[in-house]
């Protein structure tokens, strides 16, 4: 039965130390990571998506000052038609004149004459004209509205107002884009990271094979007894276990950085070949980031979007003069004789009082501006002690993977001088896995600090707003 269990653990041990960061099909840079994420990740997707909802309230605001136009068309059943006959509308009048005509005629034949001719007129001239439909029994309706704004200050710096806000909303939008890229570079050097510690587990199984057979070998030599082979079997377990549980750990990493790019395709990163530079001085890194930080820029653009509100509320106080026309058409004609009709004109538009509306709008716009010129003098301080924290701990990651090389290079040389002399009859087995153990915390603390190096320096460039650099557009 042992003999059993321990091929199963060699056989565990060989078929684990042949994983390795090929395990997928596509290898990816930082580069490539980051391309993947602008194009596929959601949380920039739905900040792209409030770029277009600003946009939009740019287009919204400009509409105030372009012409309208409205066309309406009408059906009407009317419950009777009536129309307007002028010879029965008259026939009072003319019948007024025959009563006074009669009444004189005998008296003053030349008046009752002259009466008579008038009438007589009138009657003809009234017979010539049409009947006018006032009402229609099927009544059809059709006209065209339209306004053209002449002089409104208010839609002018409303649409400054917009615009401004737009430039806020595209700021914000980088700050998003800054941090998700952050983050996705974080995932790619942790997972860079993993792979290492991986390998540094796979190198921990190979020497805890190595010392098992030793021990092994020992044993059947009858030059030590079973408890150095129970000993270096159960060293073999634990690095196999160790083995096991960086495994899912890289798994994890990976899972992570493919949600944060989009992608579902299997991935392995590359871990950069050489140290970051060494950084700047403070005060130049200070400088740029003063310049380059998209939270300073956003704030920035907070403080005008604030202030051009300010303004096209404190302007909504003017009038506003407009010009109109509009064309009717129908199927009747009406009073006028014309089946048509049609007017221009002048508007004049001045809102006198609204409850205190437009200054409770200005008077948060201003609130709002002084909140973001606080913020941006905090920023400013905030952002010196974030490029001075971030490049000492660049410094401290560079001189600490150099000391995790070095602790490894001596760990190595211990354990091959140990295992000698343990050979030899002249170490114990409990120094050959004591200096074991010491490889393998020093070969982990080695991935462990290249990793912290990593992204000390890419925290750096973030804080000096150097990361992420702007895509080509």
């Amino acid at each position: 039965m042992a003999n059993r269990y321990r091929s199963s653990a060699l056989a565990g041990a060989l078929i684990l130390s042949t994983a390795g960061p090929g395990w997928a099909d596509r290898s990816i840079t930082l580069d490539d990571a980051l391309a993947l994420a602008r194009t596929h990740n959601r949380d920039l997707r739905a900040a792209r998506e409030r770029l277009v909802e600003a946009e939009a309230g740019v287009a919204q605001a400009r509409a105030a000052l372009l012409p309208t136009v409205s066309a309406q068309g009408k059906y009407t059943r009317n419950y009777k038609e009536v129309d307007f006959d002028a010879i029965a509308f008259s026939q009072p009048t003319f019948d007024v004149a025959d009563a006074i005509r009669g009444v004189t005629a005998t008296t003053n034949p030349a008046e009752a004459a002259a009466i008579q001719s008038a009438v007589d007129r009138d009657r003809a001239l009234l017979a010539g004209q049409p009947t006018v439909v006032i009402q229609k029994l099927n009544q059809l309706d059709g006209t065209v509205n339209a306004a053209v704004p002449l002089v409104s200050l208010p839609a002018y710096y409303g649409l400054s107002a917009a615009q401004s806000s737009r430039d806020a909303s595209t700021a914000g939008f980088h700050v998003t884009e800054a941090g998700v890229l952050l983050s996705v570079a974080q995932a790619y050097y942790a997972a860079a990271g993993t792979d290492e510690l991986v390998v540094a587990r796979q190198d921990a199984v190979k020497v805890a094979t190595e010392t098992f057979d030793v021990a092994r070998a020992r044993v059947a030599a009858e030059l030590a007894n079973q408890v150095e082979s129970t000993r270096a079997e159960t060293a073999l377990v634990r690095a196999q276990q160790d083995l096991a549980e960086a495994e899912n750990r890289r798994g994890q990493a990976y899972r992570a950085l493919a949600t944060l790019i989009g992608t579902h395709e299997p991935i392995a990163v590359q871990a950069p070949p050489t140290l970051p530079d060494e950084p700047g001085p403070v005060e130049a890194l200070v400088g740029e980031a003063r310049t380059r930080r998209p939270e300073i820029a956003a704030e920035r653009a907070t403080i005008a979007a604030a202030d051009a509100s300010a303004k096209a509320d404190a302007w909504r106080w003017s009038p506003v003069l407009s010009a109109f026309g509009f064309v009717h058409d129908g199927n009747y004609t009406g009073f006028s004789g014309d089946k048509y009709a049609w007017g221009v004109g002048l508007q004049l538009d001045w809102l006198l009082y609204d409850g205190g509306a437009r200054d409770a709008r200005r008077h948060i716009a201003l609130a709002q501006r002084r909140e973001a010129e606080a913020r941006l003098d905090l920023l400013a301080d905030t952002v010196s002690d974030e490029v001075a924290n971030a490049r000492g701990t660049l410094e401290t990651s560079r001189k600490g993977v150099g000391a995790a090389q070095r602790a490894v290079e001596l760990a190595r040389e211990t354990l091959r001088l140990v295992r000698a002399q343990y050979e030899a009859g002249t170490a114990k087995q409990l120094d050959v896995l004591q200096a074991q153990d010491v490889l393998v915390g020093a070969e982990v603390a080695l991935a462990q600090a290249h990793f912290d190096v990593e992204l000390a320096a890419i925290q750096l460039r973030r804080a000096a707003g150097e990361f992420p650099a702007r895509a080509a557009r």
